[in-house]
């Protein structure tokens, strides 16, 4: 992946657009990226990272604010970057959401303006567009580079803070920063799978175990029930059963239960046996007791239906009539219905005729009332082809009123576009005059806006000149308290020094008393080596001996006076040269003059600004006037235009109308319009066609009852009545019919159940041997039957629940028996998984049997962390000419886990050594070395993707001039195969260094670069 060149508008610092030639810089192969603090170095990379991926790396990611605040309000952020991977080249544009000033509002609110992509690939020549979304564009570049935002940021962009911290850093901070540059969330994913995993295979063994357990529990309290219940004395507890022996217990009790419940059933049979038998001999007393009382009353009821039989007798005879009578009784109904219907008709004929004979136009048809119920003929007829002809004259009645509204309506349109032409009239005058005014008004702010770049030039000297004057007075006043402070650091100086010097002397002057103290009789002399010591020296009267310690005390205080007498010295050396270039730049001013200086030259440059921003306001305005004379001129030729046109389509409408009222009043013979004649023509043919229904209506009537008045003669003819009169006499009412009727079938019903009765007493009646009848019991008898069958028939239930209750038992020990082996094989896989999934969990989470107490995650991480540390040591070793080397380590401090362990290896003692030891150029090399090693290893788990342009950061100030010659050599074989290698730097001698250089210029007006190859630099 290669960047060509880079453009951009209103993004960062950049207020104008700026162009990067990427080509070109890259044309020695290394470049530099400087400029002071603040100018905008990042930001040329912000915008490279914006262009790819939407977002600015780390905590810059708000796009929203990525607007220059030096452009002008409505300058659209743009940046546009061109880039190769492989063989194929693309470009793409990008804006950052903005808020730009409302056009119709003035510039007094603004509207949000979207992010915008444009995405394209130079193909055959020419550039074709591929996408213009922004999600869609930033995973097709995504896709190209094989990296997404975060691994382009560290492969490409190498930030040195970052790493120089991870050397530094505990295996705790190292693991959430190699967490950052590679992604181990899937590793961490299978961690959580794995311990969700455990909860639920443990939940479902524990769910299967208490099944199990549950179900014995139900077996024993079986058991434990039957035992108290059935088992009667036999003092049996099994309350110290383990579960172990739970299905041997379950078969054990199973086969008492089956020997139980046979001696049980055997038992019962015989009871039922003895039941049966008193149940019958109840019976057949009951039997013969309710026989004889039935017969008894039989022969009551008999007698008692005989007497009833002379009342039902009349009652019958009446029913046989109205039957009779019934059977005409629809006849003469209908008859009756027919001459009624007859009647209504022939009123409603004449109703209807003496209506058409009311109407206003029956004289002119013939018709009358005195016709009876007849009209005259071919009346309908006419009437219809009168009423055709006047609807076809009502189309031009109603065409010459909507002529007539039309006029009216033309005529009305006529006059609202004269309006209107006045209207633009009189806005045409105004507009002119307000043109002429304004144009004047602008050629006066021009030439007070041609002064805005001698304005910004005044301004700048002046604020410099007052930044020099008040820098000069603090530095003036810091080489005052610095010059003061190194001569009080030197007095102090000489005097610790003095004595020093003082108690040294005193020191050897007290040597011999000294070493005369440590003589003693018979010991040699250290001096001369003598046993007898007859005069050893002694100290003068009053003197306090000096020793070692005071001696070397006083000497360790002048060393550290005459260090802070040197630093204070250089500090008031380097105080008076910058007093010095402060003075030579014009420092020793007057402030004041300085300052009314920079106030007149901010208000003359504020009314230039003043009058650039009205000249711009007055020719958006000019413009605007333009196109609304324009607007205005047209709009009222239209009107003209229209005006002419209404006229004419108003007079045309009112001729036609003209010719459309002769025929209209011929057609209406006398009614006020042609639609009231057809109105009433219309009522007149509704009326007639109901007067000839009505007619129709009446004769069919007349028939339909001379029909019916016949049949019914016939069939009055040869049946007990003569006429109609005698069968509406015999009917008989509804509900003394039905009272008849039911009497008289309740009566029969009866005589039917004692037949009934009487043959099934002679039928059912049991004999002795002699033929007689036997002997009625009585109720004592048939209650001591009753009672030996109930106690039969509670033995033998008592017995049966015997049986229920040992076979009920048997059942559900047997469906418990065949539970609990279920239950046993479903836990079995179940433990055996949770121990599988326990061993596992642990083992991922830096337990159980991990000696190294590394999680996964962890694991990977050191695995990464290895392949780095081996790559940078590749370039460790270039820098540091062999002499250092970063070895990953997986050894264990205590009880903190391992897996994250990064120190040095020093080649030329052999030992080990912690990063936090490396000096600060000791460890910017580190720190780079680490950098590249990483995008080596991230570029190969991308693919293998070809890198060709590469940034390294700030960091180079720390080292020595044999360091920097070593890094410069490893920074130049990174440019092996083409590759292009941007340092971004402060240092003064790699300015010297590197001839390339890609320089940020900060002002007022904001940042902009420019080139600078060797000496030739290029705007």
């Amino acid at each position: 992946m290669r960047i060509h060149r880079l453009e951009m508008q209103a993004f960062g610092p950049f207020a104008d657009r700026q162009v990067i030639d990427f080509d070109e810089l890259g044309a020695h192969g290394l470049f530099l990226l400087n400029g002071p603090t603040g100018a905008g170095k990042t930001s040329v990379l912000d915008a490279i990272c914006f262009a790819l991926y939407g977002t600015v790396p780390g905590a810059r990611q708000q796009g929203r604010r990525l607007r220059s605040d030096h452009a002008a309000q409505d300058t659209a952020p743009e940046v546009v970057c061109e880039f190769s991977s492989g063989v194929r080249r693309f470009e793409v544009v990008r804006s950052p959401q903005w808020e730009r000033p409302a056009k119709r509002a003035g510039g007094k609110s603004t509207v949000t303006e979207q992010a915008k992509t444009l995405l394209s690939e130079f193909v055959d020549g020419a550039w074709v567009q591929k996408s213009s979304r922004n999600d869609e564009a930033s995973a097709e570049i995504t896709e190209l580079l094989g990296m997404n935002r975060e691994q382009f940021t560290r492969v490409v962009m190498l930030p040195q803070g970052d790493f120089a911290a991870f050397l530094r850093a505990d295996a705790a901070s190292r693991e959430q920063l190699l967490q950052q540059l590679f992604g181990t969330s899937r590793f961490e994913d299978i961690e959580r799978r794995l311990k969700a995993e455990l909860v639920e295979a443990t939940d479902r063994f524990d769910k299967a175990q208490e099944q199990s357990e549950h179900v014995l529990r139900r077996a024993r309290d079986e058991i434990r029930r039957y035992r108290g219940e059935l088992a009667e004395g036999s003092g049996a507890d099994d309350d110290g059963v383990e579960a172990e022996g739970g299905e041997t217990e379950l078969e054990q009790f199973q086969a008492e239960l089956d020997s139980r419940s046979a001696a049980a059933r055997k038992e019962l049979a015989e009871l039922m046996t003895a039941r049966e038998s008193a149940e019958k001999h109840l019976q057949e007393f009951e039997h013969r007791r309710a026989r004889g009382i039935a017969l008894q009353q039989l022969i009551r009821d008999e007698a008692e239906h005989a007497r009833s039989e002379a009342e039902i007798e009349p009652q019958r005879a009446a029913l046989a009539t109205h039957a009779a009578a019934s059977l005409l009784a629809g006849s003469v109904r209908a008859a009756e219905a027919a001459a009624r219907r007859a009647e209504n008709r022939r009123t409603e004929a004449a109703g209807a005729l003496q209506a058409l004979a009311e109407h206003v136009l029956a004289p002119g048809y013939g018709v009358s009332a005195a016709a009876g119920t007849t009209l005259p003929d071919g009346v309908e007829a006419r009437v219809g082809a009168d009423l055709a002809a006047v609807r076809a004259a009502l189309e031009d009645e109603e065409r010459n009123v909507a002529l007539l509204a039309r006029a009216g309506a033309e005529q009305d349109a006529a006059e609202a576009h004269r309006a209107q032409a006045v209207d633009a009239d009189a806005s045409l005058d105004s507009l002119r005059a307000e043109e002429t005014e304004l144009a004047a008004e602008a050629a006066a702010l021009g030439r007070l806006a041609e002064g805005e770049p001698r304005a910004e030039t005044a301004l700048a000297a002046a604020e410099e000149l007052v930044a020099t004057i008040s820098g000069y007075a603090a530095a003036n006043e810091r080489a005052a308290a610095t010059a003061t402070a190194a001569a009080d650091a030197r007095q102090e100086y000489q005097d610790l020094r003095q004595q020093w010097q003082d108690l040294l002397q005193a020191r050897l002057d007290q040597a011999a008393a000294e070493l005369a103290q440590e003589l003693a009789d018979g010991a040699p002399c250290p001096v001369c080596g003598g046993l007898e010591h007859p005069r050893p020296a002694a100290l003068p009267d009053g003197e306090a001996p000096v020793t070692r310690e005071a001696e070397q005390a006083a000497k360790a205080r002048a060393g550290k006076a005459e260090a802070a007498y040197e630093e204070a010295r250089r500090l008031a050396g380097t105080a008076a040269e910058e007093t010095a270039a402060l003075r030579a730049r014009g420092g020793a001013g007057d402030a004041a003059a300085a300052q009314e200086q920079l106030d007149a030259a901010r208000a003359e440059l504020e009314k230039a600004r003043g009058a650039v921003r009205s000249l711009a306001e007055a020719d958006r305005r000019l413009t605007a006037i333009a196109a609304e004379l324009a607007t205005a001129e047209a709009a009222r030729s239209e009107a003209l235009i229209a005006a002419a046109q209404a006229d004419s389509r108003a007079a045309a409408a009112r001729e036609q109308a003209a010719e459309l009222s002769a025929r209209i009043r011929e057609a209406r013979q006398g009614f006020p319009s042609i639609s009231e004649r057809v109105q009433s023509l219309t009522l007149f043919a509704e009326l007639a066609a109901a007067a000839r229904e009505a007619a129709g209506a009446a004769a069919a009537a007349e028939d339909e009852s001379g029909r019916v008045s016949a049949e019914l003669d016939a069939a009055l003819a040869g049946t007990a009545f003569a006429s109609a009169a005698e069968v509406e006499a015999a009917l008989l009412d509804a509900a003394i019919a039905d009272a008849y009727a039911l009497a008289v079938s309740n009566w029969e019903e009866q005589g039917r159940r004692l037949l009934l009765r009487r043959e099934s007493q002679a039928a059912a009646g049991p004999d002795d041997a002699a033929g007689e009848p036997l002997a009625v019991p009585d109720e004592e008898d048939v209650a001591e039957a009753a009672e030996a069958a109930a106690a039969a028939r509670k033995e033998q239930e008592e017995a049966a629940l015997l049986v229920r209750l040992l076979e009920g038992s048997a059942g559900r020990l047997a469906e418990y028996s065949t539970e609990l082996e279920a239950s046993l094989k479903r836990t079995a896989p179940l433990r055996a998984r949770r121990d599988l999934l326990q061993s596992v969990a642990d083992t991922a989470r830096g337990g159980g049997e991990n000696q190294y107490k590394m999680t996964l995650s962890t694991y990977v991480l050191a695995a990464r962390l290895e392949q780095v540390a081996a790559a940078a040591t590749e370039r460790l070793a270039a820098m540091t000419g062999g002499r250092y080397a970063l070895v990953h380590s997986d050894s264990k401090s205590g009880n903190r886990k391992a897996g994250l362990g990064l120190h040095v290896t020093d080649e030329w003692t052999g030992q080990h050594r912690d990063t936090s030891t490396l000096s600060g150029g000791e460890s910017f090399m580190a720190s780079l070395a680490l950098a590249l090693g990483l995008a080596d290893v991230v570029q190969q788990e991308a693919g293998g993707v070809n890198i060709e342009t590469l940034f390294v950061d700030e960091g180079f100030g720390s080292l020595d001039e044999q360091s920097l010659e070593q890094v410069m050599d490893a920074l130049e074989g990174l440019r092996d195969g083409g590759r292009v290698v941007g340092l971004v730097s402060h240092v003064a001698e790699m300015k010297q260094r590197i001839p390339a250089q890609l320089q940020i210029l900060k002002g007022r007006n904001g940042s902009s670069v420019r080139y600078s190859a060797g000496e030739a630099l290029i705007h």
